[in-house]
């Protein structure tokens, strides 16, 4: 299943998903169709565990999952909903609201959305849900949840969607580690354990350091 060759432009819209990938570890392959080596069994546990966060178990639940990614359920919906009702505020009503809030993650959320409440009104937080999209089906293709002539099929419908969403890989990866604070909060580096917990915006750091001539061409 995997010896089927990556060409330039799949690799390309693999790297889709390369951010996520390189959160959950830093020695995956981006330059393989799964990421993760299927002849590594820590790697093997780790993509099944991944999976089953995710809630998936087949690839009925593969499937589910990424038509709501793909859909904006899971993260573009609910910014939208909170970022519309903000631009009606002024800061002084947003201040207001704001200061009112007792729950830490709901008044992150809201310094959020109202930071990019213009910004992102049509981006919402597509880049992120598509990231996953990519993500969740090289992690399905390791169980073979999916095989790669599907895989394919969908990257092609995904690079559209993103092409006409987004200007640059810059905005792209942008939009995903903004998403990832909203659904996940700030995720501060934990400096308590070894080697450390990286926020997703270290992770990009990070990424176009080791791979400085993958994310110039959008």
């Amino acid at each position: 299943m995997t010896s089927e060759q990556i060409i330039p432009q799949i690799q390309k819209q693999l790297n889709f998903s390369a951010l996520l990938l390189k959160k959950h570890s830093n020695e995956v392959d981006l330059q393989s169709w799964f990421g993760f080596n299927l002849i590594n069994e820590w790697h093997i546990k780790m993509a099944k565990r991944l999976l089953k966060y995710y809630g998936i178990h087949s690839g009925l639940h593969l499937r589910t999952r990424l038509f709501q990614y793909e859909s904006g359920l899971m993260a573009s919906a609910s910014f939208e909903k909170l970022a519309a009702s903000l631009r009606l505020d002024t800061t002084a009503t947003f201040e207001s609201k704001y200061s009112a809030l007792e729950n830490v993650m709901t008044k992150h959320n809201y310094k959020l959305a109202w930071k990019y409440r213009f910004s992102l009104k049509d981006q919402k937080l597509k880049g992120y849900e598509l990231a996953h999209y990519v993500f969740l089906m090289r992690l399905g293709g390791i169980l073979s949840y999916i095989e790669l002539e599907e895989i394919t099929l969908r990257l092609e419908e995904v690079e559209q969607l993103l092409k006409t969403t987004f200007s640059s890989w810059g905005a792209f990866h942008r939009n995903v580690c903004i998403g990832d604070e909203f659904i996940n909060g700030v995720g501060e580096q934990d400096l308590s354990s070894y080697p450390g917990i990286l926020t997703l915006w270290e992770c990009y750091q990070r990424m176009q350091i080791d791979n400085p001539t993958w994310f110039k061409e959008w």
